[in-house]
């Protein structure tokens, strides 16, 4: 089974972002977004809710279910 950090980083790849750009639309340092794809670190809801407006999948990410 997949973890979170690999499935943000599918999501990321997905959508056709950099790491940097993501981060920088999440709101969090590109660091960060390394710390969440690498499983070191667990993203937080404010994060995941302004990827959501781009158009991340959360559930997907979250639970491994596609909405």
């Amino acid at each position: 089974m997949s973890t979170i950090g690999e499935r943000l980083r599918e999501e990321r790849e997905r959508l056709g972002l950099s790491q940097s750009l993501f981060a920088e639309v999440g709101g969090v340092q590109k660091r960060a977004q390394i710390n969440y794809e690498k499983d070191e670190r667990l993203p937080d809801a404010g994060y995941l809710a302004a990827l959501a407006a781009e158009g991340l999948d959360v559930k997907y990410v979250l639970t491994g279910g596609r909405t």
